[in-house]
């Protein structure tokens, strides 16, 4: 999760969970980026029900409400947030796993950078102000005037500004 349920509530009270994972979704697609800190990686894991993740090493660089990401996983690939940290064991707030074992799992700490959170929040910032005004470029109140956006493909990033998005720039990575 780049932010937090509650910090988002502070700026925007109207936003869900379901938004903040659409705007993790649209910064790693537009991006292509995963922002995974390999130095915080788990591998030969397995998976067990309801929620758990058994390590065989370890368990360092991690806390509570840290993002991991499961890879090369038939059924259970994808980002979960930690809820817990047992000795050999994750426990993760998201639903349940399909149970499996396998030598090519493997869990990574996904990390994003304070910009990349301050980008988010300023999308939050710009939905609660323009959700009511979308399309409206300037408006007269007197005689009644309002002149609405022309808005093309070049202006506009999945409903936003281009310009707003600008800060993911320098996180694209080639799509091989």
């Amino acid at each position: 999760m780049i932010i937090s349920l509650t910090d988002a509530k502070k700026l925007n009270s109207t936003i869900e969970q379901e938004d903040l994972d659409a705007f993790e979704q649209s910064v790693r697609g537009l991006t292509n980026n995963n922002f995974q800190n390999t130095a915080v990686r788990f591998s030969g894991i397995s998976l067990e029900e309801p929620n758990l993740i058994k390590v065989n090493d370890s368990i360092k660089g991690l806390r509570k409400g840290d993002t991991l990401e499961v890879n090369y996983s038939s059924y259970n690939d994808g980002l979960y947030t930690v809820e817990e940290i047992f000795e050999g064991a994750i426990k993760v707030s998201e639903e349940s796993f399909l149970e499996e074992e396998s030598n090519d799992l493997m869990v990574t700490l996904v990390s994003y950078p304070a910009d990349i959170k301050r980008g988010i929040k300023k999308l939050i910032e710009y939905d609660k102000k323009m959700a009511n005004k979308v399309g409206i470029k300037s408006e007269t109140i007197s005689r009644m005037s309002t002149t609405y956006y022309d808005v093309t493909a070049a202006e506009n990033t999945e409903g936003y500004p281009s310009n707003l998005l600008s800060f993911l720039k320098k996180y694209k990575k080639m799509r091989w």
